[in-house]
C-alpha cells in the first residue's frame, strides 16, 4: 500500500459513523484504525479501537441520522488532512471540520486529531 494513499481507510472510518450494525461499525473500523489507535476532537478524546467504538455510538445517540460528507483529503508523507462537512438528517449543513490522521506501517490510522 502507498504510503500517502489514506482513501480506503477514511472511507471505513467515515462509514463506520454511519447508521450501522455494531459489529458492521467494528468490520470497518479494523480496515480503517490500529488497534491502538489515539483520537482527539472538541466532543471527547480516548485511545484503542474499542473506546473509538464506544465514542462513535455516543455520538450517534445524541446526533441520530446525522452524517458526513468527505469535502477533500491533502496527503503527504503518510499524513493525511481530510476536510468534511456534517449534515443533520433533514440534509441541512450544520459543520465543516477537518482531521490530522497519521498512519502507521499497514496504512491504518493510529492518531487522530479532529478540529470542528
Amino acid at each position: 500500500m502507498a504510503a500517502d494513499n489514506h482513501e480506503p481507510q477514511w472511507g471505513f472510518y467515515l462509514a463506520a459513523y454511519g447508521a450501522v450494525e455494531p459489529d458492521e461499525r467494528q468490520r470497518l473500523l479494523e480496515q480503517a484504525v490500529a488497534d491502538d489507535v489515539v483520537f482527539t476532537n472538541p466532543g471527547g478524546e480516548g485511545k484503542t479501537r474499542q473506546g473509538l467504538i464506544r465514542h462513535i455510538e455516543g455520538f450517534r445517540q445524541k446526533m441520530a441520522g446525522a452524517y458526513f460528507k468527505t469535502d477533500q483529503l491533502i496527503r503527504h508523507h503518510g499524513e493525511l488532512l481530510a476536510v468534511w462537512s456534517m449534515y443533520k438528517a433533514d440534509h441541512t449543513k450544520v459543520a465543516t471540520g477537518y482531521n490530522f490522521v497519521q498512519s502507521d506501517e499497514s496504512g491504518r490510522f493510529r492518531y487522530m486529531a479532529g478540529f470542528f
